[in-house]
């Protein structure tokens, strides 16, 4: 797969309540080959994408290095304490791979 070619990654997000109003987001994501690299899972929404307001965002960065690449599928995992909000009672997990969107998964906040 060459770093033109168009990524499309399985990302599941899970979120579990802490305390008070922090909850734990793990952001899960599905690697198909061995020339992906883990980035950093940060709040916000993927440069150059366009959101709403309601929604709380997480970007999980990747790269993808070009090659010769193992084909082997593994889990990758990050997690991250966020703060709950009335007005933002959902989250958007974004896999990003080389600056572009590779897959996403929304979440309600459990009550």
């Amino acid at each position: 797969m060459s770093n033109e070619a168009a990524h499309s990654l399985r990302v599941s997000l899970v979120l579990k309540w802490k305390h008070d109003n922090i909850y734990d987001a793990k952001v899960s994501v599905t690697l198909t080959d061995t020339c992906y690299m883990p980035g950093d899972l940060r709040i916000g929404l993927p440069p150059g994408t366009l959101g709403i307001p309601e929604i709380e965002y997480l970007t999980f960065s990747f790269t993808h290095k070009g090659g010769m690449c193992g084909q082997v599928v593994k889990t990758v995992d990050q997690s991250m304490e966020i703060p709950f909000s009335d007005g933002k009672p959902n989250v958007t997990a974004f896999a990003v791979v080389n600056g572009e969107v590779a897959g996403q998964d929304t979440k309600p906040f459990p009550k």
